[in-house]
């Protein structure tokens, strides 16, 4: 679930727990065909009474999603809210957790611009 008090933070939503008001579903996945398989895969799942999730695809390597997977993003588009992508970042191949990354100017540029692009989508 994104976070709504602007702390930068994010949490994960137990398996049957009810969705707090106001908390926006976030689906996060690689931007791989296994990845865009996955999430398909979960969509067919949804439960009708949550809200439609945001769906961040983050790049596996320097170079674009293959075909196959943006095909299924662009399919999927209308089970989602929204959907945003986080390019290729090597530093988070390197660190042991998140706030790690957070010392790295990609990656607070790369998390602002993330933010920025949800928060228009949001409105």
């Amino acid at each position: 679930m994104l976070d709504q008090d602007g702390a930068g933070a994010a949490r994960y939503l137990p398996a049957g727990a009810p969705l707090p008001m106001g908390a926006l579903p976030v689906i996060v996945a690689d931007s791989t065909v296994y990845g865009m398989v996955r999430v398909e895969q979960l969509l067919q799942i949804w439960p009708a009474d949550l809200p439609r999730p945001y769906l961040i695809t983050v790049a596996d390597a320097p170079a674009g999603p293959p075909p196959a997977a943006r095909y299924r993003i662009r399919a999927l588009g209308g089970r989602l809210a929204g959907a945003a992508q986080v390019p290729y970042l090597p530093v988070l191949r390197t660190v042991g957790d998140p706030s790690e990354s957070m010392d790295h100017q990609d990656v607070v540029a790369a998390a602002a611009k993330l933010r920025r692009h949800l928060e228009l989508e949001g409105n």
